[in-house]
């Protein structure tokens, strides 16, 4: 008897446990669902004749004299020079354009 019950138990938990890992999605679907944010691809460009340290968010950068660097980022990054002060808000207005330093 105890057997017959665990074995009917097993094939009750095996049947339901496919159905109820997929029924997770639909209930927890506000709180699981990623925010697509949207990329910026633009140009940074050094106009001086020296190397120049900007930092993207928390990330180092050095454009090299003269030189551009291709940024893809999501909007709302910011771009701060080594004084720390915002030198670029990248929004969606920027995608495909070039911001100079001097």
């Amino acid at each position: 008897m105890i057997r017959r019950s665990v074995i009917a138990l097993a094939l009750a938990a095996a049947t339901f446990a496919p159905v109820a890992s997929q029924a997770f999605p639909f209930f927890g679907k506000g709180e699981t669902s990623q925010v697509k944010v949207k990329m910026v691809k633009m140009t940074l460009k050094n106009q001086t004749n020296a190397p120049m340290d900007v930092l993207i968010e928390d990330k180092p950068v050095t454009i090299a004299a003269n030189g551009e660097y291709a940024l893809s980022a999501p909007e709302g990054t910011h771009i701060y020079g080594t004084d720390k002060v915002v030198k670029v808000l990248v929004t969606r207005d920027l995608n495909g354009s070039t911001a100079s330093f001097r």
